[in-house]
Parts: structure tokens; C-alpha cells; sequence
């Protein structure tokens, strides 16, 4: 009986370790299994690195984003440049005034001639050089250019600030003709130009103010 009883003890230790052991086989293998990531296909010769799949959560929003500013860009419309020969012909015409032979009045004549068919940022190049050339006795080109209400502001005020500059027999009558134009964009400012030198406001009251210039004149010859 004693020979039986140890080796039915030998036996269950024998099952109990082989039942452990199976056990811990299972344990390893279901816990390696956590870390399995089925490998990703790359194309025999491929140079495309294998990206991180970020997590949905974060990335839903991303392409539909892309593509909407891929398409901005795509939709934004482009400014054309100015064509070449519309950009530089006025500059070549110019320089052509500049270097002939021909006096000041005849440059300044060429000159304002160009200024309302030239490109909008070509005009106050222009009049900046027609005040350089034009002289106080052959302004009545100027002057037409300077009371016309059609002429652009900018160009107006080259101007404008020029005939500050003239003598007081061209100045003074030619602000009354700005200053008395209710469509000149620079009226308010030759009726101000006129009240600080003539020291007098006559409102708009224009016979009063050409009076008051023939009278000042008079006081004050060119």
C-alpha cells in the first residue's frame, strides 16, 4: 500500500505541473498576441516611407479641410500683370520728350497730352514732370488740366501744389476757378488757399472774391 500511495502522489504532481506549465504557455502566447500589427504591404522597390495612421478621432476633420483650402487656392483668382508694352510704353514716349531738342513748352505740351490716355499709376509721374517744365507764361494748358473736374484727384493735386508756387497773378485767379466748381474734388481746398491769402472769407459769394483779388493785385503786383 505504501509503494501505491507514493506513486499516486507522483502521478498528481506530475498532472498538476504539466497543467501549469500548459497554462503559462497559453498566458505568453495570448499576451504576445496584444502586441501583433499586421505589417503593411510595400511595393517591391518603393522609396515611400510607411506613415503613422493617426487615431480617427483626431484626423476626421483633417482631408475635408485640405481639400477645401486646396480648392480656395485653386478658386482664388489670379491678378493679371499689366501687359508689357502697356507698362512701358508711356516710359519710352517720355523719355523721348525728355531727350529731344525741343524747349520746356514744347516737352510740357507732349507731356500733358499723355497723361489721360497713360495708366492710372503712370498719370502723377506725369503731371509731377509737366509742373517742372511748364513756365508761368504758357500755363493755359495746365490750368485747363488743373480746372477740370474729370481730372483725377491725384493728378489735381500735383498741380495744386505747384500753383502755390506761381506767381500771385496766375495763383490767385486760378484757385477762384477751382474753388468755385461745386464738382472739383480740390474745392474746399482752394477756397481755404484763398482765404489765407487774401485774409477775408466771402463764403461763396464769387463775384465778391474775384473782386477782392483784382483789388489785392492791385495792392500787390505780381
Amino acid at each position: 500500500m505504501g509503494v501505491m500511495s507514493k506513486l499516486v502522489k507522483f502521478l498528481c504532481v506530475l498532472v498538476v505541473l504539466a497543467m501549469a506549465g500548459g497554462a503559462g504557455v497559453l498566458i505568453g502566447w495570448i499576451v504576445s498576441r496584444k502586441g501583433d500589427v499586421a505589417p503593411i504591404a510595400v511595393p517591391p522597390g518603393s522609396n515611400q516611407p510607411i506613415l503613422a495612421i493617426a487615431p480617427l478621432a483626431e484626423s476626421s476633420g483633417a482631408a475635408p479641410r485640405a481639400a477645401n483650402l486646396a480648392r480656395h487656392n485653386r478658386e482664388k483668382p489670379v491678378p493679371s500683370p499689366a501687359p508689357l508694352a502697356e507698362s512701358t510704353a508711356w516710359q519710352q514716349e517720355l523719355d523721348d520728350v525728355l531727350l529731344s531738342d525741343t524747349n520746356v513748352n514744347t516737352k510740357a505740351d507732349r507731356i500733358r497730352a499723355m497723361i489721360p490716355t497713360a495708366p492710372s499709376n503712370a498719370q502723377v509721374e506725369l503731371s509731377q514732370h509737366l509742373v517742372n517744365m511748364v513756365q508761368d507764361d504758357h500755363y493755359d494748358g495746365a490750368a485747363q488740366l488743373l480746372t477740370n473736374p474729370a481730372t483725377p484727384k491725384a493728378v489735381s493735386t500735383v498741380l495744386m501744389n505747384d500753383l502755390l508756387n506761381r506767381n500771385n497773378g496766375l495763383k490767385l485767379p486760378m484757385l477762384l476757378g477751382v474753388a468755385r466748381d461745386d464738382d472739383h474734388p480740390l474745392k474746399d481746398q482752394a477756397r481755404e488757399m484763398l482765404e489765407l491769402l487774401l485774409q477775408e472769407d466771402d463764403g461763396t459769394n464769387w463775384d465778391q472774391w474775384s473782386a477782392a483779388i483784382t483789388t489785392w493785385l492791385q495792392n500787390n503786383p505780381p
